[in-house]
């Protein structure tokens, strides 16, 4: 892949865009960001300035990713892969959960994927590389998320099955697994939260750049963990070993 290959981002206004737009232009690629935040976008354009573009939409619809992946060609003259960090939530018991709920986080949280994938593969030459993300909640999922797991689940199936698709043009396809990010709204949102299992941007932005790297050359469909100091606890097991109390560090 070259030094400076080119990447479209969606959902590059959310939390992990930052990162993971610095690492990228930070080594030499340049970006189309896709994002409904028109404010955001000019703020990541002007701040990697003619590395990045942007493209105001709503990735959710399959329009403005095809859109988008025909402009960054345009602009930068090629498309090397896709940077999906589209996502949404939502938290609730099954009773409560509308079937216009599941479809919403679906649509979200999965057929933006697909969407996204279909609009770049055209573009795309041997070496491609796509990175996706799911929490680790789509393979454990706890009580009142069952909407947002099965989401999340449903990508994590279809990206793996996709990647064994994508290998034989040599296009690699892999999803990051991850826990919550360190991010000032999830802190402003939950200040009970111990943190210090969360996981920091920055930090996935550096497994997100391997994965977009030749580095990554051996990786078709793996799922990578970046999961931090993040832990299952349980009052059966006693807590951690040596007695840590859950959530106190050295």
């Amino acid at each position: 892949m070259s030094a400076r290959a080119a990447f479209l981002v969606t959902g590059a206004t959310g939390r992990l865009g930052g990162a993971v737009v610095a690492a990228l232009t930070g080594r030499g690629d340049r970006v189309m960001l896709v994002g409904r935040n028109r404010d955001r976008l000019d703020e990541l354009v002007k701040e990697h300035g003619d590395a990045a573009a942007a493209f105001a939409g709503d990735a959710t619809e399959a329009g403005t990713t095809a859109a988008a992946a025909a402009e960054c060609v345009a602009r930068h003259g090629r498309l090397d892969g896709l940077v999906h960090l589209v996502g949404g939530f939502h938290i609730g018991p099954v009773r409560t959960t509308s079937p216009r709920d599941y479809e919403d986080i679906l649509r979200t949280n999965f057929l933006s994927a697909v969407t996204s994938a279909q609009a770049v593969l055209p573009h795309l030459g041997a070496g491609g590389r796509m990175v996706f993300f799911v929490p680790q909640m789509a393979v454990e999922p706890p009580a009142a998320f069952a909407a947002y797991a099965a989401s999340k689940a449903a990508l994590l199936a279809w990206t793996r099955s996709f990647a064994h698709e994508a290998k034989h043009a040599d296009i690699h396809v892999n999803t990051v697994l991850m826990t919550m990010a360190d991010t000032p709204d999830q802190r402003r949102a939950r200040p009970a939260a111990d943190f210090g299992l969360a996981v920091a941007p920055g930090d996935v932005a550096k497994v997100v750049a391997f994965l977009a790297s030749d580095g990554a050359d051996g990786l078709y469909g793996g799922v990578v963990p970046v999961l931090a100091k993040f832990e299952y606890t349980s009052g059966l097991a006693g807590g951690p070993p040596g007695g840590r109390p859950p959530g106190n560090r050295p």
